[in-house]
């Protein structure tokens, strides 16, 4: 195995994978599909990109966005090839979960002999004790933010508030949050979603300076 292996270059057009990962997360919320707050993509050294997004099953479990874009990426082109990478836009988890469904992302991605993931935000509650795989993330502070904001609707500890800034919202808030998010990277525009009013509420939220 050579260092090259491991290297993770063309950042732009990583970003730019990361931009399409924001968006599928943000119309995933706007449909109220009960799809998650994650997203990834396999690409490979072809340039063929698979996307998948966090999505519940039929026993109430979640398959996570990494498994979702794997299962996609073999099922259409089959084995993963060598050189290809991860586009994340939250670091790979590592520990136990019990609404998990199947095995933890880094085992997954080691199974597939993926060497290279790239991240739009670092998980700090999952710590890696060894991995075959490098890790980079974004240098890019709108993608950071946007992919942060995504990741602190199921892990910040202060989720069973019933508002948001003020705005009254049910379960855990994350509509507001999202549409929160989405409305600062689309530099302060108003959502419009006849599918989400909470997602609407949060982006108007952010126009309105709270």
């Amino acid at each position: 195995m050579r260092a090259s292996d491991f290297e993770i270059r063309n950042h732009d057009k990583l970003d730019e994978i990361l931009t399409r990962l924001c968006e599928l997360v943000i119309r995933g919320q706007q449909k109220n599909q009960d799809l998650g707050m994650v997203a990834a993509a396999v690409l490979d050294p072809m340039n063929n990109c698979v996307v998948g997004i966090n999505y519940p099953t039929r026993d109430s479990r979640r398959v996570h966005a990494e498994r979702a874009a794997i299962d996609s990426y073999t099922a259409r082109f089959g084995p993963v090839p060598p050189g290809s990478i991860i586009v994340t836009t939250l670091s790979p988890c590592c520990h136990p979960m019990e609404e998990r469904a199947g095995d933890n992302c880094q085992e997954l991605i080691e199974l597939h002999g993926i060497h290279k993931v790239y991240c739009g935000y670092k998980d700090p509650t999952q710590e890696p004790s060894r991995k075959t795989f490098h890790t980079q993330f974004t240098r890019n502070p709108k993608i950071q933010a946007l992919c942060r904001a995504f990741a602190d609707t199921f892990l910040k500890d202060d989720l069973t508030e019933l508002s948001f800034l003020g705005s009254p919202c049910t379960k855990d808030c994350s509509g507001h949050r999202a549409g929160y998010a989405w409305s600062q990277s689309k530099g302060g525009r108003v959502a419009q979603s006849p599918f989400s009013p909470s997602f609407n509420n949060g982006s108007q939220l952010h126009v309105d300076g709270k």
